[in-house]
């Protein structure tokens, strides 16, 4: 639907035609073979298109968008409203305008995720997947290499020992 708006204007190589856009044609449609579902951004940019979803064990399910004007991804949480990602998760990589990433879900569960870029502006969704059962994420494993609030303890009754050990001595 371009229009010619100043015909022919005198150039140095001929006459040109000014129009009042450029004219595109269509992008081609993204493939989707292999997808049971596919999640794309919605019209805002800061939301998925399908939020939530429900599939069948076995279902594969792919977040596909091109030249958005922000970059996004997929992280998986481990719980509905957190704004981290789990660092064990399903993750599609880096933020990006353009993306194609495909999960095949193989047990019945609730999968939790977000976009990080803009996690905290509410853009996450979930899937559940089957019956649903919601698989708590261990987050135990994480933080078992952390000393807790008992080693710190013990390190300072080794630390008083020490001291009042050492005061006997002289």
């Amino acid at each position: 639907d371009a229009n010619v708006i100043l015909a022919d204007v005198m150039a140095s190589n001929g006459i040109i035609h000014v129009i009042d856009k450029v004219l595109m044609p269509p992008a081609d449609a993204p493939d989707t073979t292999g997808c049971d579902a596919v999640i794309g951004i919605d019209d805002s940019g800061l939301a998925y298109d399908t939020p939530n979803l429900e599939v069948d064990v076995g279902a594969t399910v792919c977040w596909i968008w091109t030249d958005e004007s922000m970059a996004h991804n997929v992280a998986q949480i481990a719980k509905e409203g957190d704004t981290t990602r789990y660092m064990s998760g399903v993750y599609s990589g880096e933020s990006m305008t353009t993306v194609d990433f495909r999960h095949t879900f193989d047990v019945d569960q609730t999968f939790n995720y977000i976009c990080e870029p803009h996690a905290t502006s509410g853009m996450a969704g979930q899937i559940v997947v089957g019956t649903g059962s919601i698989d708590t994420v261990d987050n135990e494993e994480e933080d078992s290499s952390l000393p807790g609030f008992g080693a710190g303890i013990a390190a300072l009754a080794i630390v008083g020992a020490v001291l009042i050990a050492g005061r006997r001595l002289r």
